[in-house]
């Protein structure tokens, strides 16, 4: 029996993995709403895998990647003193980046130009990351007109932009912008990263202890339910893992095995014949999903609860209150888009949020869009407690979601499910979620 349950039914759950085309799955909304705001959840570009595997499998996974070409200069990180004044260089000096290797317990060896460090953003997810912020651009500045073609510096806050702390994620952020910018942008944007204490866009056991306790809790069940399960492949994996058998909790782990595989396969580097089994990938997949991820679908509601408000329940907060902004202050809220570059732990817990969990790993690029819309026909008033006349709208990917939560009559625009009312999606993913005793989420998270 699987860790996981399903919340949603079969029908609200996506497809993909999250993948974004150029057109974003973009549908064009009924005519008498108007889009306000836009908020994109996304994972960073292509990587390396951040350990190193199957380097002796047959055939072999490379001991070094050689996929960062843009990463082997350090110039825009170069700064200058003149005076008092610190600035970069006018020439911004090219300083060439090598990796140096250990292999074993030999001397140090140096690597080629464009050798790749563990878990670095590789030239591909660059591009991946780029042809996004270009889509968005499409859709959000060309087509809807939301941003001004030609961002300065007064246009500052209508975008919103924040990355984790990793060089990853900072770097597919910046890509993205470029895109997203263009060519001719009279100014470049700030983009915001927190302290990892601080952060939020990932469930953060260091600032809240007892959801550590929670999230152990749920690894060491996962390892009890799909160690026996994996123990059947031990003959095909341990021959190419250096001996190591798939196992969730010994080392080494098969959340890096499985990280590997999708790393390579991203980059069209070819897998041994036998890990292309289908049914291993499968269980693999699940196995690490529910290792990283099973307290979000605890069969205990009240322990689900718990879980999802002290892992996502902050962010989900931040979310809503940005929506809300522009409900109640209209154009005096300057944001029109906010950008978001976390990791697959965030798209991952989003989903569960959101009762439309697929259990497959998302991809590479992988985003969550969220759309606010207004109704102009309306005429309710707005309060804090209560927003008519707002809709809010998910995709994954370019697929559309239809969240179990909106479903009921009133609960979303009429004849279009996808379309759930702001109300509505408040109460999904924060009003039904707080403590049964009004506690915070930090007093919780500190008791």
């Amino acid at each position: 029996m699987d860790v996981r349950t399903s919340v949603a039914s079969s029908s609200s759950v996506p497809l993909g993995r999250g993948e974004i085309s150029s057109s974003l799955g973009w549908v064009p909304p009924p005519e008498q709403l108007d889009l306000l705001q836009v908020i994109y959840v996304l994972r960073h570009g292509e990587r390396t895998p951040v350990r190193r595997r199957l380097t002796s499998a047959e055939p072999p996974l490379p001991h070094r990647w050689n996929l960062c070409h843009a990463s082997q200069v350090f110039g825009q990180s170069v700064m200058q003193h003149t005076g008092s004044d610190v600035g970069l260089p006018h020439g911004k000096p090219h300083i060439p980046r090598r990796i140096e290797f250990t292999v074993h317990n030999d001397a140090p060896q140096t690597g080629e130009h464009g050798d790749c460090l563990l878990g670095e953003l590789t030239d591909k997810g660059r591009k991946t990351m780029q042809h996004i912020g270009e889509a968005l651009r499409a859709r959000y500045v060309d087509a809807e007109h939301l941003l001004p073609p030609n961002l300065a510096k007064e246009d500052a806050r209508s975008l919103y932009l924040r990355s984790t702390h990793m060089s990853r994620t900072i770097q597919s952020l910046e890509e993205l912008v470029r895109g997203l910018v263009g060519p001719n942008a009279v100014s470049t944007p700030e983009i915001l990263v927190r302290n990892t204490f601080d952060e939020d866009l990932l469930p953060n056991p260091r600032k809240c202890p007892k959801l550590g306790v929670l999230m152990q809790k749920f690894a060491d069940l996962a390892v009890d339910v799909y160690n026996p399960r994996l123990a059947k492949y031990d003959d095909v994996v341990a021959p190419l893992d250096g001996g190591a058998a798939p196992r969730l909790n010994d080392g080494p782990r098969l959340s890096g095995l499985f990280d590997t595989m999708r790393s390579a396969t991203a980059h069209g580097i070819q897998l041994p014949q036998s890990l292309e089994n289908p049914e291993l990938q499968t269980l693999m997949e699940h196995a690490v999903l529910d290792e990283w991820f099973g307290g979000y679908a605890s069969r205990d509601p009240d322990e689900r609860r718990q879980y999802r408000r002290m892992a996502l329940g902050t962010f989900f907060e931040s979310l809503c209150d940005t929506f809300a902004r522009r409900a109640t202050l209209g154009d005096a809220d300057p944001r029109r888009m906010s950008i978001l570059l976390g990791h697959d732990a965030t798209l991952v817990g989003m989903t569960h949020m959101l009762d439309v969990c697929n259990h497959r790993w998302p991809a590479f690029g992988a985003g969550l869009g969220l759309e606010l819309f207004r109704d102009r026909s309306s005429t309710e008033p707005v309060t804090a407690q209560h927003m008519p006349g707002y809709y809010v709208r998910c995709r994954y990917g370019d697929e559309e979601l239809r969240l179990p939560g909106c479903q009921a009559p009133g609960k979303h625009w009429s004849g279009r499910p996808e379309l759930c009312t702001l109300d509505a999606f408040r109460e999904i993913v924060v009003d039904r979620l707080r403590h049964p005793q009004g506690l915070t989420i930090q007093q919780e998270c500190t008791m």
